[in-house]
């Protein structure tokens, strides 16, 4: 015969468990859904080899969505590591509407503090950066619509560029209603 208290113990246990996994699946639930939404906007990634950041460009084409009219803040975003050598970064981003260009730009920004902190967000050695590209973009009705962008760093004192750039992880932009 079974204990009556030993058989509601086994039912408070068994509910327990069954709260705990109902709380934690809807933990993950609320996380991936924030993750998800981008408040108006759209953000795309691509990983960058182990090797790093070449200088051929990193192609981003935009879908049709994304693109519809209205002026738009486009946003180059860096994934980087603590094995980033540089305290900046100098990027070439162009914008191509079907096989016009557009326009082409050389950018530097800052990718760590004169301190030496690494500038970006994120709690880990990997930090993130959201860099502004453009502001009040209008996008041609040309199709498609590509962003292509590579790195251009040299090291001091020497012509020619940094072929394998290290530390990038991965490379990714944002088109973001104004």
């Amino acid at each position: 015969m079974i204990n009556p208290s030993t058989k509601k113990n086994k039912i408070k246990e068994e509910q327990l468990k069954k709260t705990r996994i109902n709380r934690i699946l809807f933990l993950i639930l609320s996380v991936v859904l924030a993750a998800c939404t981008s408040g108006g906007g759209f953000t795309m990634y691509k990983s960058v080899a182990k090797e790093g950041l070449s200088i051929e460009p990193v192609i981003f084409e935009l879908p049709e969505h994304v693109i519809d009219s209205g002026l738009k803040n486009v946003f180059i975003r860096l994934r980087n590591d603590s094995k980033y050598p540089f305290a900046n970064i100098f990027l070439v981003a162009r914008l191509q509407a079907g096989d016009q260009f557009v326009i082409q730009d050389t950018l530097e920004y800052a990718m760590a503090a004169p301190d030496g902190e690494w500038l970006g967000n994120g709690f880990t050695e990997v930090k993130e950066s959201k860099l502004w590209w453009k502001e009040g973009v209008i996008f041609p009705k040309e199709r498609p619509i590509n962003i292509a962008i590579s790195q251009a760093v040299r090291k001091n004192g020497t012509a020619t560029g940094v072929v394998k750039l290290k530390g990038i992880i991965s490379v990714g932009i944002s088109v973001e209603d104004q």
